[in-house]
Parts: C-alpha cells; sequence; structure tokens
C-alpha cells in the first residue's frame, strides 16, 4: 500500500512545515548495541504459538542513561562571509537585501561549502536558522559536527529568507555547522544558533479518560495504562500483512522479543473477504500482547483517489444517519434522503462492525485507526477536508452508538491540523514518519513532528502510527521524545522475501536495540494489571 514514497514522504511534510527530520542521529557505538549472549530464551507460554520456534535470542539490556542538559539563553549569529570558505565558494556583495558585508555563492559547485563554528558552553538544545536566497525552489541539508541534522527548502522567489531547524542538542566545546547537498544555487547570507526550549516545556500527563464513556473496563483500564506509560517509555508495535504473523516472527527471531501491539487490518473484511486476522489478534491478546487495527478502506478494489470512481462528496448528507436502522436507511435511499454512496458506507462499516464486535465479546481492547493519512491527497476519503470530517464523525457514532462497540481506542491519522476531528472523537493523534533517505540521520527521535501534534492537542497521547526507520533510543532520551508507540509498516518495511527481517531501512542493529533497552517496551514488560483475565 505505502509503496508511493514520494506522496507518503510528503504526508510527513504537512506536520513538518519547512524543517523536516529535526534532531541529530548519534554515532553507533560499542556501549550502546546490545551483544547476544550465549543462553537462549525457551518459548514462554507469552509467545505466540504461530511462531513454532522453541528458542528465541536472548540480548542483554541495554540501559540508555538520561542525556544531561544545562539550558542557558543563547543568542548568536554569524555571517557566511566570516566562515572558512572552500572549492568554489565566494564571498560577494551584489544587490540588497543581505546582512553584514555580503553573503556566500558556489556552493551548489563540487566540494564547495563554508564552515561555520558555534562556541558553546551548555549542553542544550538550539534552534538553527539559516537565512538564503535561491532563485528557484531549494533544499539543503544542516549537516553539525559531521552528522546531517536536517533539511530545510527555500522557496526561491529571489529574495533572502529565514528558515528555522528547531531542537538540535548541541555539546560543548563548539559546533561546527556546515550545509550539505543542495538541489540547486543557493545564496548563504548567515546562520543564527539561538537557546530552544521546546524540548523541554512538554508535559507528558494526561487525564486518561477515553472520548467515548466506556462501559468496557478492560479498554477503560487499557487506556489509563496507555496514558501513564506516555512520557516515560516507548512501545514497541507492528503493522502485519492481514492474516499473517510473519512480521513478528521476524521480529522475535532476530531480537528475542515480541512487540507491545500487534496493528492488523481490516481492509479485506470491509470487502467482505475473511482474512482470518481477526483470530490472530485473539491469540495475541490471550499470549499478553495488545492488539490495534488500521482500516484502509477499498472502493472498487482501490484506495486511490483518482482510480476508485467512488465520490466521498456525494455520500454526504444533512440527515443523521450514524444511528438508523438498515430499514429506515433504506426508506431514506428510497425518497432520495440519501444517495447510494451513502448507504454504501454505512453497509460496509457495519461489516467491520461484525468483526469488531468479536473482540468486544471477548473484552479485548482495540487500538483502531481509521481512515489514515487523508490530508494528503491520495485517497478516497482524502477528497476534501469536510467530506472526510463527515466520514469519520459517522464512522465514531456509529460504532459507538448504534454497534456499542465500547472496546475502540481511536487513533486521528488525518496529519494536517486543520483536519482535526476534536478531542471528543479521539483519544490517540499520530503521524507517519517515512525516511528513504537512507542516511545517517535514520535514528533521530523526530521530536519536531512530535511537538507539532502537541500543538493539535495537549489531552491526547502522540504515536508514530506508520514509520520504516525507528527512533534511536538515546536519542529518545536525549530529546525527551516519549512517543506513545512507534509501528513499522508491514511487508517489505518488515521482512524480506523469505520470511526473514528486513534490514534495508532499519539495520539489524538497530531493530536488536530498540527491543532491547530501557526506553522501550515490548510484550513481555507489559504489566497486565488492567486485564480482568490477569487473575
Amino acid at each position: 500500500m505505502k509503496a508511493l514514497k514520494a506522496l507518503i514522504l510528503a504526508s510527513v511534510l504537512l506536520l513538518g512545515g519547512c524543517s523536516q527530520f529535526a534532531g541529530e542521529p548519534i554515532e553507533s557505538t560499542p556501549d550502546i548495541v546490545p551483544v547476544q549472549t550465549e543462553s537462549t530464551a525457551a518459548t514462554s507460554d507469552t509467545q505466540p504459538s504461530v511462531t513454532e520456534s522453541t528458542t528465541l535470542p536472548s540480548y542483554s539490556e541495554v540501559e540508555i542513561g538520561e542525556v544531561v542538559t544545562d539550558p542557558q539563553d543563547y543568542s548568536l549569529l554569524v555571517e557566511a562571509e566570516e566562515g572558512a570558505l572552500s572549492g568554489y565558494a565566494a564571498a560577494v556583495s551584489r544587490g540588497e537585501g543581505y546582512s553584514g558585508s555580503g553573503y556566500v555563492t558556489g556552493l551548489s559547485l563540487p566540494d564547495s561549502r563554508v564552515t561555520l563554528t558555534f562556541p558553546i558552553e551548555s549542553p542544550a538544545h538550539y534552534s538553527i536558522t539559516v537565512c538564503a536566497a535561491a532563485q528557484e525552489e531549494v533544499s539543503v541539508v544542516v549537516v553539525v559536527d559531521g552528522y546531517p541534522r536536517g533539511r530545510l527548502y527555500f522557496e526561491g522567489d529571489g529574495s533572502f529568507e529565514a528558515v528555522k531547524l528547531e531542537n538540535v542538542y548541541l555539546s560543548p566545546p563548539e559546533s561546527i555547522i556546515t550545509l550539505s547537498e543542495p538541489s540547486g544555487e543557493l545564496e548563504l547570507d548567515f546562520v543564527l544558533v539561538e537557546s530552544s526550549d521546546g524540548v523541554y516545556s512538554v508535559d507528558y500527563s494526561l487525564p486518561g479518560t477515553l472520548s467515548f464513556s466506556s462501559r468496557s473496563q478492560n479498554t477503560v483500564r487499557l487506556y489509563r495504562y496507555l496514558c501513564e506509560l506516555y512520557g516515560e517509555t516507548v512501545l514497541t508495535a507492528q503493522q502485519c500483512t492481514q492474516g499473517s504473523n510473519e512480521e513478528i516472527t521476524a521480529i522475535a527471531n532476530a531480537t528475542g522479543r515480541y512487540p507491545a501491539i500487534r496493528f492488523g487490518e481490516l481492509m479485506g473484511y470491509s470487502s467482505g473477504e475473511d482474512t482470518g486476522d481477526i483470530e490472530l489478534s485473539i491469540e495475541y491478546w490471550q499470549e499478553g500482547g495488545l492488539v490495534g487495527y488500521v482500516w484502509n478502506w477499498l472502493q472498487n478494489g482501490s484506495l486511490e483517489l483518482s482510480e476508485s470512481g467512488f465520490d466521498l462528496s456525494a455520500a454526504v448528507t444533512a440527515h443523521d444517519v450514524a444511528r438508523l436502522s438498515q430499514s429506515r436507511l433504506n426508506q431514506l435511499l428510497s425518497t432520495g434522503g440519501i444517495s447510494p454512496e451513502c448507504l454504501c458506507l454505512i453497509q460496509e462499516i457495519d461489516l467491520i462492525a461484525e468483526q469488531l464486535k468479536r473482540l468486544k465479546e471477548l473484552d479485548i481492547p482495540v487500538i483502531f485507526r481509521p481512515l489514515p493519512v487523508a490530508s494528503g491527497g491520495q485517497f478516497w476519503w482524502g477528497c476534501d477536508k469536510e467530506s472526510y470530517l463527515w466520514l469519520y464523525r459517522l464512522i465514531y457514532d456509529r460504532l459507538n452508538h448504534y454497534h456499542m462497540l465500547d472496546n475502540l481506542i481511536w487513533v486521528w491519522n488525518a496529519q494536517d491540523p486543520d483536519w482535526y476531528v476534536g478531542d471528543e472523537y479521539c483519544d490517540i493523534i499520530s503521524a507517519d514518519i517515512y525516511d528513504f533517505s537512507k542516511g545517517q540521520w535514520d535514528n533521530q527521535s523526530h521530536i519536531n513532528p512530535l511537538l507539532r501534534l502537541l500543538e493539535i492537542s495537549n489531552d491526547k497521547p502522540c504515536a508514530i502510527s506508520e514509520c520504516n526507520v525507528l527512533p534511536g533510543p538515546a536519542n529518545i532520551a536525549r530529546d525527551k521524545a516519549y512517543w506513545l508507540y512507534a509501528s513499522v509498516w508491514s511487508g517489505e518495511y518488515a521482512i524480506d522475501g523469505d520470511g526473514g527481517l528486513f534490514c534495508g531501512y532499519i539495520s539489524r542493529e538497530e531493530w536488536i536495540l530498540f527491543y532491547n533497552c530501557s526506553q522501550t517496551t515490548a510484550r513481555d514488560e507489559l504489566s497486565l494489571s488492567f486485564r480482568s483475565d490477569s487473575n
């Protein structure tokens, strides 16, 4: 589903504004990579029987210590022409609009760069503002102390513009900043480094109250438990191919541990196909794990707005149809009160309800993410904001109030803040974060997307609902970027053609470290005290 990489990456940028991938990676060193022990752990009663393996590798848990920070007021502007120039980089003073005595050109030519040095007295987070001009849209990578920290984008209208990269951790005695990989001609005016307090102002405490008043005590207690964990740890999570545990099996065979959350897919069920996935979720819950579902909704065999032929706007109605019976809906259809498109949607919502009821009957809570990445314009449910909001609320009301599915924990994932459904319609807000650069920043914490989600609501935990790279545990601790969970997407993002662990985006060492460190929680580390069957 997620093969259209450029389009998905653009959805991340909706949250990212002018900067992307803020926060630096930490170089892998032997002391943060777990070493496999000689012993193996025998399969316990909390491991999925579908694995069929009797032993799993065992790794020593890596303790990620707290990072020392001492935030102090700081502001230093360094003119580009005052930096160390190399290659074809040259200081000039043509035109107007620049500060200082000029600016630097030629940075797009081979082996050309300007190096700026900033004295740093306090280990803390800082913002880096780059002021530059271009004649067309240009991007450039900000490199700090030899590591890429983020990519900035300039509109390219010919004038100097300042673009900020926020919350970059710098440490004494100095930081050296250069620009790399410009996509076109760029004229650099200055770089400004200032203290930043966004990381330190995050309050992870939450009321822990569900948006829908639930009678399912397992669901009430699980959500409260999740809110208690929020800010202390990141839950491991994995999206699975429909009707399969192949991804989580590959992860366990490589890391020795299973994800805290197994995410399934409802796509087939809404098309009338029995994928067998509900049975796998029941089994995972019984063996100590948490379960969730994403609903990528097919119409005419496609998700795509351009291919499905489904006009969501034609389904929108002023009638309050969420709680009406099938017979009443048929009457409205016959009188023209609703459209065939509207009836079709409700019928397929009802198909999903029948599957989710199987979990409700066993009092199994479900972390439920319908209509993902709506604002990207790729899928038929994202044709426009008003239609999306109507459909999301229709699903919410029909499942909660008509079908009385009080075991759902609702995840909003439209990405764009303008598309937010409101606190009363969701329990978790999330972002999809993909990076296909395969660069040295793959293990960053993604603190800036987290902070942007917190601007949408301070009352909901924030999660990475899909990703192809995992946040680095050391960076999570350093940036205090405690996502509720981070879920790697299914298929080629997690497994290779032979069913083994895929390490094209996430190295094997990164997989192992993420599942065996103090900053994350795997399935065997979950407390089961919230469950009615825990005794």
